[in-house]
């Protein structure tokens, strides 16, 4: 059974690493790049703080901070190498940091190295956790870009209490861990399948173009030119980067799951107390799509179902996201009354 920290957790740790960053921020020669990578870290650090942020921002923020890293580790290279290079170290993997995914790397060989240099051990110390609230962040994105201010009279959902939020991210765990394994075992049919059917391929037109194939497919080949030709050339670690791409796959669908619909759960919780009882009254999983079905019953005799859903979209280029639609149902309001399927505004207002 796969394991969850609390989303809450991990955002205050995101926050954190994004804050930290800033502390190499001296490093950046240029004022304009300088003032990019902070922009770029406080923006990230709220997001994380709000647990929420839109692709189109998130992929600028990620590219303005790269890009800070980057510019300040050239700047402190240039400064430390003779150091470096008189202490013995074999420097060849250190000329540059040109991306997030080296830094824990770089931070390994910094570490390891006899003696060690304060100010790289310094540098390293504050980016260190940046591959890792990067990772956190993604459950936070939405597709799209930041909607228009919200219009006189137009319905804004608040923000839910932590207290809320917590407990309903407790819900959401309880429902995805009724169908991880299963889920998992779906993944790992599918991307094995594909697997099989894909790694003989050394010719880039004779791939297939289903998605699974072409996630597959992407991960495990090198693109070569011989000849004037291209050939695909299978990484000698192929059937464990699948395997990775499995669980990383699973651990997406999981905890975006919990979240979007811990989100939207918690919004309703908060206006009540704890719920008298809750208990999952139907799990399935299909082909790796998901469907749960919940039901909680309140002391003041209210009471509603909740249906959440995994559903897979595929974007014109064939990039794998995934939608999670949450319906309430046979909603019972405390004086009796009843709504069948309300708005998620509805539910908000009126529940």
């Amino acid at each position: 059974m796969i394991k969850f920290k609390s989303f809450i957790v991990e955002s205050s740790e995101a926050s954190s690493a994004f804050n930290s960053a800033k502390k190499i921020a001296p490093y950046i020669t240029s004022e304009r790049y300088r003032n990019s990578f902070l922009e770029a870290a406080s923006a990230l650090s709220q997001a994380a703080d709000d647990k929420e942020i839109y692709n189109s921002r998130f992929g600028e923020y990620k590219g303005s901070l790269s890009r800070g890293i980057e510019y300040a580790y050239r700047t402190l290279f240039d400064k430390i190498k003779q150091d470096v290079m008189d202490s013995g170290q074999e420097t060849s993997d250190l000329w540059s940091l040109t991306s997030t995914a080296e830094i824990n790397k770089l931070a390994k060989i910094y570490d390891k190295m006899k003696p060690q240099n304060k100010e790289a051990s310094d540098f390293m110390n504050a980016i260190r956790g940046i591959p890792n609230a990067l990772k956190i962040m993604k459950p936070y994105i939405k597709s799209g870009r930041a909607p228009a201010k919200p219009k006189p009279g137009q319905f804004v959902k608040p923000l839910a209490s932590v207290d809320a939020t917590k407990l309903a991210t407790k819900f959401m765990t309880e429902a995805s861990q009724s169908f991880a394994d299963k889920l998992k075992s779906d993944i790992s049919d599918q991307l094995r399948t594909a697997y099989n059917k894909v790694s003989k391929i050394t010719v880039p037109t004779d791939l297939p173009k289903d998605p699974n194939s072409m996630s597959v497919a992407t991960a495990i080949f090198i693109a070569r030119i011989k000849d004037g030709k291209k050939y695909l050339e299978l990484k000698n670690n192929s059937a464990a980067i699948v395997e990775k791409l499995i669980q990383d796959t699973v651990d997406d669908i999981i905890n975006g799951f919990i979240y979007k619909n811990a989100s939207k759960l918690a919004l309703v919780l908060q206006k009540k107390d704890a719920p008298k009882t809750h208990k999952i009254l139907k799990t399935n999983v299909r082909n790796g799509m998901v469907e749960n079905t919940m039901e909680f019953d309140f002391n003041d005799g209210s009471s509603f179902i909740l249906e959440s859903s995994v559903v897979y979209k595929y974007s014109k280029t064939g990039k794998l996201f995934f939608q999670y639609p949450t319906r309430f149902k046979n909603v019972k309001l405390a004086d009796g009354s009843s709504m069948k399927m309300p708005s998620e505004e509805k539910m908000i207002k009126e529940f």
